[in-house]
């Protein structure tokens, strides 16, 4: 795209949201190309318009400091975004990424209420991982808000921090646009302009040397000028005959070189430092006196190598800066390198800022080096993972091949890999490690860190052989072994239907309890905690619920006690579940909370989605749909971040199926087939959760009877084996022999009965479990009296939605119109109340069969406006909200996750035709003045809730 086109559109943003669009704009190309030039003219005309503008540049080691890009940016506007309390408040976050985006969606929101905000940043190809992650997080936070982002860097590589980020926004709606070449009229205008004169065909074949990129034409200029070799004639600039002029690395050495020694220190120290820096730092580094750098500085300014900005200094470009630095030789590199890390720890830098200097100046076996290099990864590693991983694999290769704290590092490095998502980095080391591993402890411990790298990565089958093979060496220490055999239970819950083993998790449930005898011999809790789990986890996916609660509060009990690494196996989101299962709500989203700011006090951000994706299952079994998507939605965002594909394979299968109970197929289809891709992938994990979300979509968009299952999918073949989705929702069961009967399947039909039933059997006192295996006999009968029973045993368990199909079956076969409509109408209310359209529709359709005429209900409608649609949870955040109170409080009050908060206040907009807090307050006002109350309908709605 060129300059102009690209101004235009960028220009246009800006105008936009003034008017209360928020946009995100991506600009891409090569060095030198313009990009910052564009940059600077967009935030001009921006604040011309009166618009606050908040502009950053990442520098190559900013990936070493979480949220430095990010912070910078938003404390440089005119009043800045963010003061010195926003940013101590930030840093307390920083092992919690998403309470810092809640904290900067707060803060940002806020301050474009009074005036739209433009946020710019720079060469985000070298922005850190924390600011890549909470970017990645604002943007769609932020919908509503009247801000523009514009990011902008050269092509994003593999391993950018930024790519997976860039790619989400844009798929998710940012606009990408690429700066090519000039154009040959741009080539020669530019020419003319620098020159001074129209250009002659000499100089117009030199300048095409520089294939259209502004910077390095001009430059190229800037040396034929230099050389003296341009005439002006008649308006015309000719270029006298000679050599070509140097490339521009080799322009760039010959102007170095004409510097005083000691400017040639200065700009040699600035390009090891990769950063904005000090005149002192940089007399640190060569050890030349800071009088002589000031000479220098002057002298380096006045050559064009660098310039002033406020304090510090930097290069031009950054392309001068990656030349100087390739021009050093690699002993002068290093020991400058060196220098640097020291300096740079005793002006109190960021660890890793001063470690990886470190390491570049390192030699083999220097083992205080190593011990830098390890604290600074462990001070990192949940904010910053790829940075850890790199000082990780540096702390490798400079480590002796027999240090008994190898394997362990390698275990580490694999880890850090996998979590930033470079599996392919972790199996490279991992092939030459386990190659080269001398003894069985070493052996033993690389499998079981690169078996959990994989298992991070959802590559299930993969684990168990790993696992297996490690398994059957002789000589291998206790405690690895009850890793070992905790891993393996825990790979087998998780994934072992879809690597054909254990549907019954016998398997499983053996491997936890060796797991938890051998961590018991070797007295270590963690192993012991972590095998107790397992085998919780089995018990739960066998339907043995009474069991998995005792065995979760077990390994939850032991870790209190015991403390240290038991507490990074989150048993508190294991008890949780098990809880939730019971049917025992209140204890289990306690038990969420609780492990959730645990995770954050630990620093172990990866636990955090998984514990609200967990909830998210909760709300669904209360009937609560709204909060559940929200949750939901929260969770597949936190897991694309943090780049960890079985919790968003999960969460994407999880919101499918909310899609379809809010009668939203198109969604529910587009899912679903992500959910497939990550599946096709490798990623095999929770099959039996996808194998039941295509059945539902199945007969969602069956058009008739017979098309509402068939006997290839593949969820009859695990059924009754394997009970897992029943043991979460027993609703299901009945469900699943519903659409079985509907399509003509009699055996799919009883598979799913015989599943129903072992879940009663094997967990006497749930009373849905009971309720369910009733249910589906009643089915297969057609009794009305079952049926009719089948209704009273719902009531007396927590589940709305399995009571809403109950009330449907049984107002299918009653004879007494009455009952039939009291039972139509309370499944319409049910099914109302918790915001699942679909089951409204279906109860809505029988009523006007019966000759009664109902309204969808209110939080059901998505087509309601006005304030006749705001249900009661919608209100009662709305009379917060223009009270003054952000969303985050508004959360705290009423109990309440952001994300909900978000979700409530986006429906509201959308059914009064705002855009705006302020257009929000005002029609609240004149709702109040005017004396409107809430519908029957809400009423009603919010009647049934509270009871």
């Amino acid at each position: 795209m060129g300059r102009q086109d690209a101004l235009k559109v960028l220009s246009a943003a800006v105008c936009a949201a003034t008017a209360g669009a928020a946009q995100c704009l991506v600009v891409t190309g090569e060095a030198g190309i313009g990009k910052s030039r564009l940059l600077a003219e967009t935030a001009r005309g921006a604040a011309a318009q009166g618009m606050a503008v908040a502009e950053g540049r990442a520098t190559e080691l900013d990936r070493l400091s979480p949220l430095v890009t990010l912070v910078t940016a938003l404390g440089n506007g005119t009043p800045p975004v963010l003061d010195e309390p926003d940013r101590v408040e930030l840093a307390a976050r920083s092992a919690v990424p998403y309470r810092q985006t809640s904290l900067l969606t707060e803060r940002i929101a806020a301050y474009t209420r009074s005036r739209p905000l433009l946020i710019v940043l720079d060469d985000v190809q070298w922005a850190d991982e924390a600011t890549a992650l909470l970017v990645r997080s604002l943007v769609p936070a932020l919908r509503d808000a009247r801000v523009v982002w514009l990011l902008a860097g050269r092509p994003l590589p593999e391993a950018s921090a930024m790519r997976v980020a860039v790619e989400g926004l844009v798929e998710s709606g940012a606009r990408s646009l690429a700066l090519g070449p000039l154009s040959d009229e741009a080539v020669e205008e530019l020419t003319a302009h620098t020159l001074g004169a129209r250009p002659g065909g000499g100089v117009r074949a030199l300048a095409a040397g520089a294939a259209g990129n502004p910077f390095l034409l001009q430059e190229l200029l800037r040396a034929l000028r230099e050389q003296g070799r341009v005439l002006v004639e008649d308006g015309v600039a000719r270029v006298t005959p000679g050599a070509l002029p140097e490339d521009f690395r080799a322009q760039v050495a010959r102007r170095w070189r004409h510097l005083s020694p000691a400017a040639r220190q200065l700009t040699e120290a600035g390009a090891v430092l990769a950063r904005p820096f000090a005149i002192h730092e940089a007399a640190g580094v060569t050890g030349v006196p800071v009088r002589e750098m000031t000479a220098a500085t002057e002298e380096a300014i006045a050559q064009g190598h660098l310039v002033a900005e406020g304090p510090l200094l930097r290069f031009r470009h950054d392309l001068i800066r990656e030349a100087v630095y390739d021009n050093l030789a690699t002993p002068v590199k290093h020991a400058l390198h060196r220098e640097a890390g020291s300096v740079l720890a005793a002006e109190g830098r960021p660890a890793a800022e001063s470690a990886t200097h470190v390491a570049w100046g390192a030699r083999r076996g220097d083992a205080q080096v190593l011990r830098v290099l390890r604290d600074a990864a462990d001070s990192i590693v949940g904010v910053a993972p790829g940075v850890a991983a790199d000082l990780l694999m540096r702390l490798v290769e400079l480590g002796d091949p027999g240090d008994p704290d190898r394997p362990d590092n390698v275990c580490r490095a694999l880890s850090a890999l996998s979590f930033s998502g470079r599996m392919d980095e972790a199996m490279e080391m991992a092939e030459a490690e386990l190659a080269a591993a001398s003894n069985p402890t070493a052996l033993a411990t690389v499998r079981h860190g690169v078996a959990a790298a994989l298992k991070f990565a959802g590559r299930t089958p993969e684990v168990l052989t790993l696992v297996d093979l490690a398994l059957a060496d002789r000589g291998v220490p206790v405690l690895n072994q009850a890793q070992l055999w905790s891993l393996r239970a825990h790979t087998l819950v998780d994934g072992g239907l879809s690597a054909g083993e254990d549907p019954g998790c016998e398997a499983a449930d053996a491997a936890g309890a060796e797991a938890v005898r051998l961590g018991g011999a070797a007295e270590e809790p963690a192993a012991v905690t972590s095998g107790l789990t397992a085998r919780s986890r089995a018990a739960l996916a066998a339907g043995r619920v009474e069991e998995a609660v005792v065995l979760a509060e077990r390994a939850t009990g032991i870790a209190e006690q015991s403390g240290g690494e038991a507490r990074w196996h989150a048993p508190r989101r294991w008890l949780g579940e098990a809880l939730a299962v019971s049917e025992r709500f209140a204890e289990a989203e306690a038990a969420f909370d609780l492990g959730q700011r645990e995770a954050e006090r630990l620093g172990v951000p990866w636990a955090v989605p998984r514990l609200r994706g967990h909830r998210a299952r909760l709300w669904l079994a209360a009937g609560r749909i709204t909060e559940a998507t929200a949750e939901a939605e929260a969770t597949l965002n936190s897991a694309v971040s943090l780049g960890t594909p079985p919790t968003a394979q999960a969460s994407r299968t999880l919101l499918a199926r909310l899609a379809i109970l809010r009668d939203d197929l198109s969604s529910a289809r587009s899912l679903l087939a992500a959910a497939h891709r990550l599946a096709d992938s490798g990623v095999r994990v929770a099959d039996d959760e996808l194998l039941l979300a295509d059945v539902l979509l199945r007969e969602a968009q069956a058009r008739s009877d017979r098309d509402a299952a068939d006997r290839g999918d593949g969820l009859w073949a695990i059924l009754p084996e394997w009970i897992r989705p029943l043991c979460y929702e027993p609703g299901l069961g009945p469900e699943l022999v519903r659409i079985a009967l509907r399509a003509g399947l009699p055996e799919q039909a009883e598979r799913a009965a015989a599943a129903s039933r072992l879940l009663a059997v094997r967990s006497p006192r749930l009373a849905s479990a009971q309720a369910a295996a009733l249910h589906v006999d009643a089915l297969l009968s057609g009794s009305p009296e079952e049926l009719r029973r089948t209704v009273g045993l719902w009531r007396s368990a927590p589940r709305p939605l399995a009571l809403a199909r109950a009330l449907e079956d049984a107002a299918k076969v009653t004879a007494d119109r009455d009952e039939a409509l009291a039972l139509w109408e309370e499944a319409f209310t049910v099914y109302g109340t918790a915001g699942a359209v679909r089951g409204a529709a279906r109860a809505r359709q029988e009523l006007r069969a019966l000759g009664v005429r109902r309204r969808m209900p209110r939080s059901a409608d998505r087509q309601a406006e006005g304030w006749g649609s705001i249900t009661p949870s919608e209100m009662r955040v709305v009379r917060l909200v223009t009270d003054g109170l952000t969303n985050r409080q508004v959360a705290n009050r009423l109990f309440l996750s952001r994300h909900t908060v978000d979700a409530h206040l986006r429906n509201v907009f959308a059914k009064l035709g705002v855009s705006s807090r302020v257009e929000l307050a005002r029609l609240m006002a004149v709702h109040l003045a005017e004396g409107d109350t809430p519908g029957p309908d809400v009423a009603e709605g919010a009647a049934v809730r509270g009871s």
